[in-house]
């Protein structure tokens, strides 16, 4: 069986989940190769050896450019701040490794392009870490939309909203575009960007307002811009290339929110609602129901299900488990040498749409995505 041995940068909050996701992914499920954790890498040699110790890692690393020329690590895995991705993201590509990478993989669109085609020259695979795509419940809608059974999309409205800003440092990494923050339509945003995608092909136009909090309410806009701030807020409207609609919002003040990432969309046939803070139902309401049995059932994710673990509904698919799922495709990627999504050139898209809805809400019109990120 082929060994793949894994290098991780950063043992941040999404290290740590990426090292239980490590652990379990093998376990869950035939992967057609065993996963070694060979070594963890941080800038700080103290964290760096106390987490891979506690994380399960094999040895410890401050230099990730030593550790990503070695010629026995397979992949290297980058959970470190937006701003070192690419930069990492490359050399790991040169060196030969496949690549894993947190979101967003730069937050430059014709960054990105270099990035895509830097591993399409290694012939490497590259994913990136939009995790929410492989609730099993999100997988399921993707079938039955690609199956036909609840017809051509027709709308969909998603929102992220955590409440996470209301009580984080206000001089993090994320607050900052100097220390790589995306705002928030690049950083939350990103991932119901990349959800509604999957589900309903690539978005092609938007109109947008972005808001920055200034400890108290919103900043006049115009100072927003003019202090090139981060957003804090922001509502996009969407045109998809198949004619589909949609409407966005995201915040970092959804106060009682928790974690939650939702969508429902409109089909000709019927229609979903999902909250991943009730990750394990799926709800649908099909048109062609008797009168009497119309609205909305709820069905319990089990492994029926793709991307489902466990055969008894209601055992639960929490962070950890969604993180192992999307390294399980990632693993078999690399030892089937098959595609693998979402790749490097799908997360450059999403960045391509994430600028364009940060030139909406300068320009006060729809603006089209393009692919090299500016008009």
């Amino acid at each position: 069986m082929k060994e793949l041995k894994v290098a991780l940068v950063g043992a941040g909050f999404m290290g740590r989940a990426h090292s239980l996701a490590y652990s379990l992914a093998p376990i869950a499920s035939e992967l057609g190769a065993t996963v070694v954790r060979q070594v963890l890498v941080d800038a700080n040699a103290e964290v760096a050896t106390a987490a891979a110790q506690q994380l399960g890692w094999a040895e410890s690393a401050t230099d990730w450019r030593d550790v990503v020329a070695r010629d026995d690590i397979d992949i290297v895995d980058i959970c470190t701040p937006p701003q070192f991705h690419a930069q990492i993201a490359l050399a790991a590509i040169e060196a030969g490794k496949h690549v894993f990478c947190e979101k967003p993989i730069t937050n430059d669109p014709d960054e990105a392009r270099a990035l895509v085609a830097a591993a399409a020259r290694a012939g490497v695979v590259t994913q990136v870490g939009y995790n929410y795509r492989h609730t099993p419940a999100v997988s399921f809608a993707k079938k039955l939309l690609d199956e036909g059974r609840l017809g051509p999309p027709l709308q969909v409205r998603g929102n992220y909203t955590p409440e996470v800003g209301l009580w984080a440092d206000p001089n993090r990494w994320r607050a900052l575009k100097a220390t790589g923050g995306s705002g928030t339509v690049g950083d939350i945003g990103s991932h119901i960007i990349d959800v509604a995608e999957h589900l309903f092909g690539d978005i092609v136009r938007v109109a947008a307002r972005a808001r920055s909090f200034d400890g108290e309410g919103w900043r006049p806009e115009s100072e927003r811009i003019d202090g090139d701030l981060i957003d804090d807020a922001a509502v996009w409207l969407a045109e998809f290339a198949n004619g589909a609609i949609g409407t966005f919002s995201v915040s970092q003040f959804g106060v009682g929110r928790k974690n939650r990432i939702a969508f429902e969309f409109d089909a000709s046939k019927a229609a979903v609602q999902f909250d991943w803070n009730d990750r394990e139902v799926f709800h649908v309401a099909y048109v062609d129901e008797p009168a009497d049995h119309r609205g909305f059932r709820t069905i319990h994710t089990n492994d029926q299900h793709p991307d489902g673990w466990w055969r008894l509904a209601g055992l639960g698919t929490g962070y950890p488990e969604i993180s192992a799922i999307q390294f399980q495709h990632f693993i078999r990627a690399i030892v089937d040498g098959t595609p693998t999504a979402p790749d490097f050139a799908r997360a450059a898209h999403v960045e391509d749409v994430v600028a364009a809805i940060y030139r909406a809400t300068q320009s006060d019109t729809w603006e089209t995505v393009t692919q090299e990120g500016h008009a």
